[in-house]
């Protein structure tokens, strides 16, 4: 490991890794962690995250943090309508961990610096280091998708209120992301497709597309205690954060939509919804025969060996989604929707199966069930998929190559 200096900041603290964004943080932190003395600048959105900084120290040098209430989350949001920022800003924006970020700078003279998601680049923007001496210093920026164009989506889906917030937030978040790009010396996104979105609205040549990866060690089919007489059952699963709105969209829709056909086809099929915090609409599906709500699961791998197939239905999905990805670890037959498996190059019908509407949802779900060789066939061919095409330490060693070479006299 070199002694060099690297200060990884975050919207949200990178440990443990049990959601999408959290994924993602956490492996590219592990991954610096391995090459560079890194520290970490985090703020907590969730109390019970707390708990979980000593296991964070482990294993970096060093970490900073802040911890924000939900309700004051809120009031940050509220605030934005007077000030004219993108709500995204304020919420994850900190005085007291500028303030420690900025006493850490005074001392350490650092080779990079990284930004894992937009709101973490205020840090950068706002401290008093940053035209004398951070604006040398190589600037790295994870935006993983384009958030504003999310908004835009989330806006389109929407009525009334929501409909103005969402839509408000995708236009002033879009100049900050710009802002980011022109600033930074590398800005990442997680797919070439989200590279697409971006240059729609300017120019992308300092952006790079950087794939997720999945933790193959773990999510390796055998790694979990397995039912035999559940696995033998026509079970289907669909997992996520439960209170995230695409997850909990992408469920009802499922259960009303192309369940009931299934079930009419497959009597004793079962669709499983296993996931933290699941909002209401996702626990009153439960009243219906053959709809399991598992709520928390200690470990993810038990649901997914239990299953026959993993559906994931969204509707609104950017980026690549860590589900599909740890469902084709698997060994898992993936049935996604056009916009859920964007991103990959799987080939559909070989190593996953990509579906565009809820007709052909329903009827590929109650094909495969019923031809558990080609089930088992496309889930073989998926797990060679991720382990050819996803690795995470093959996809981060890009960093290393940027941080190494440093910031060029032309930048």
């Amino acid at each position: 490991m070199s002694n060099e200096d690297v200060l990884f900041i975050a919207h949200r603290i990178p440990y443990p890794p049990n959601k999408g964004d959290k994924i993602r943080s956490y492996h590219m932190l592990r991954y610096l962690a391995e090459h560079y003395r890194v520290t970490v600048a985090s703020m907590i959105d969730d109390a019970e995250d707390v708990k979980y900084i000593d296991e964070l120290k482990a294993m970096v040098h060093q970490v900073f943090y802040a911890v924000r209430s939900p309700l004051t989350m809120k009031l940050k949001a509220a605030g934005s309508l007077l000030s004219g920022e993108p709500f995204t800003v304020p919420c994850f924006y900190s005085k007291s961990l500028q303030q420690e970020i900025d006493g850490y700078l005074d001392g350490n003279d650092v080779k990079a610096i990284l930004c894992f998601c937009s709101s973490s680049a205020e840090y950068v923007f706002r401290s008093r280091h940053y035209q004398k001496t951070l604006r040398k210093k190589l600037l790295l920026a994870d935006l993983v998708d384009v958030d504003s164009e999310k908004w835009r989506q989330y806006a389109d889906k929407h009525a009334g209120p929501m409909k103005w917030i969402y839509r408000r937030e995708a236009t002033k978040l879009l100049p900050y992301e710009q802002r980011i790009i022109d600033t930074f010396d590398r800005t990442f996104l997680v797919s070439e497709e989200e590279m697409e979105v971006m240059a729609q609205y300017g120019p992308v040549d300092k952006v790079e597309a950087l794939s997720n990866g999945v933790d193959l060690e773990y999510f390796c089919p055998g790694s979990a205690s397995q039912c035999p007489e559940l696995v033998s059952q026509n079970k289907l699963v669909f997992s996520g954060a439960m209170d995230y709105w695409p997850n909990v969209e992408g469920a009802v829709w499922f259960a009303r939509n192309v369940f009931p056909e299934i079930r009419k086809a497959v009597p004793d099929v079962v669709f499983c919804i296993a996931g933290r915090n699941p909002d209401n609409a996702v626990v009153a599906l439960q009243k219906n025969p053959g709809i399991e709500v598992t709520g928390t699961v200690p470990d993810m791998r038990e649901c997914l060996s239990d299953a026959a197939i993993c559906v994931v239905p969204l509707q609104i999905a950017r980026g690549i989604q860590n589900k599909v990805l740890e469902g084709m670890a698997m060994k898992k037959t993936v049935v996604a929707t056009t916009g859920a498996a964007t991103g990959l190059k799987a080939i559909s019908g070989k190593e996953i199966v990509v579906v565009e509407n809820k007709e052909e949802m329903a009827t590929v779900i109650i094909n495969l069930l019923a031809d558990k060789d080609r089930c088992q066939r496309v889930g073989e061919n998926a797990r060679h998929y991720v382990e050819r095409e996803h690795s995470w330490d093959a996809h981060l060693g890009r960093l290393s190559e940027l941080i190494d070479a440093g910031k060029s006299a032309d930048d």
